[in-house]
């Protein structure tokens, strides 16, 4: 007697197990590949960001004859205070970047408006500190500041997005010290963030230092730096350097555009960036906007170990004056 066929309509289990696991397999080539591609995609709009806003810099001095301040913070020669606008570079170059709208919002405090939304004391050096200085005393400045900006945001910084997290609202180097302020969780009122600083150099101004100060930056309190005034060029000064502001992986501080001070140089690039140093959530490196509008990318643990040949090499890209030649090949590049 013949045995009736019959049709299989399953998958053994073996079969099946066996199906799972050359999926658990492809999907696992295939995640890293798409993670590499979409981080690729993530620097290539950071590395634009930062070349806009260099650009947008030499445009600024087009129309005033010098570079916008690194900030408005106390006046020169004077302790780090509140009592300051402190707005940052940022807020000047809005025009620059399709951001007239919101620049025309600005107001320079309560008690000193500005007039068709100039937020700049850029002719006025001495103008006069009050409480109500602040950006964040005043109304409509407070509330601009809530404005994101895509353009000083890294695609690769997911914790923007974080309202839980400190956020910076000035910093300030002067004379060896590099200090600042935050305004605590601005939960309910989330600050704009940039992941993009303007740099200062080593350390700022530090005129009780020639040493210090001879690696001196572009950007600074109250500066009005000129493009002629670069005297090591352009390509080999560093405008923008991609900053956290906090420590990682856990995201304890970001930084407001509206208030984001200045970036220094001295303590390097350390593989997990704190408040005082520079940083970035790209693999290995963090991008640099330089003075020409391009961008470098230098690998991070640069410079951390002071007076190295690398460490002198990530402070004379920050210098703007110091007259040394910069080997990029120590930076990682």
């Amino acid at each position: 007697m013949l045995n009736r066929l019959r049709s299989r309509s399953a998958f053994t289990l073996i079969e099946l197990l066996v199906v799972i696991a050359i999926i658990a397999i492809l999907i696992g080539l295939l995640l890293p590949a798409v993670q590499k591609v979409r981080e690729a995609a993530a620097r290539m709009t950071c590395s634009n960001n930062l070349k806009q806003i260099s650009l947008a810099c030499h445009n600024y001095e087009s129309t005033y004859g010098f570079l916008p301040p690194g900030s408005v913070g106390t006046l020169k020669g004077t302790a780090f205070s509140f009592s300051a606008p402190h707005n940052s570079v940022h807020t000047f170059l809005l025009p620059y970047i399709e951001q007239e709208n919101l620049y025309r919002l600005l107001q320079t405090s309560s008690t000193h408006p500005g007039a068709a939304g100039v937020i700049a004391i850029e002719n006025d050096p001495t103008f006069a500190l009050t409480s109500a200085s602040g950006w964040w005393n005043n109304t409509v400045n407070f509330n601009a500041a809530r404005t994101r900006v895509k353009t000083f945001e890294c695609p690769s910084d997911a914790t923007r997005d974080n309202s839980t997290t400190g956020v910076f609202i000035a910093t300030y180097a002067q004379n060896l010290t590099f200090t600042g302020g935050y305004y605590g969780n601005p939960t309910g009122n989330q600050f704009g963030k940039t992941n993009y600083v303007s740099s200062a150099g080593c350390i700022g101004p530090a005129t009780n230092s020639a040493f210090y100060n001879k690696y001196n930056g572009v950007f600074s309190n109250r500066s009005k730096g000129t493009l002629v005034g670069i005297t090591d060029g352009t390509s080999q000064t560093a405008f923008f350097v991609e900053s956290l502001f906090g420590g990682q992986p856990t995201r304890d501080f970001a930084v407001s555009w509206m208030g984001g001070g200045i970036a220094v140089h001295a303590w390097g690039l350390p593989q997990q960036a704190v408040w005082y140093t520079q940083g970035s959530f790209h693999t290995g490196v963090v991008q640099v906007g330089r003075g020409d509008g391009s961008v470098s990318a230098v690998r991070k643990g640069v410079g951390t170990a002071f007076f190295t040949t690398d460490w002198y090499e990530w402070n004379r890209l920050g210098g703007a004056m110091d007259g040394e030649t910069i080997n990029f090949g120590a930076l990682g590049q």
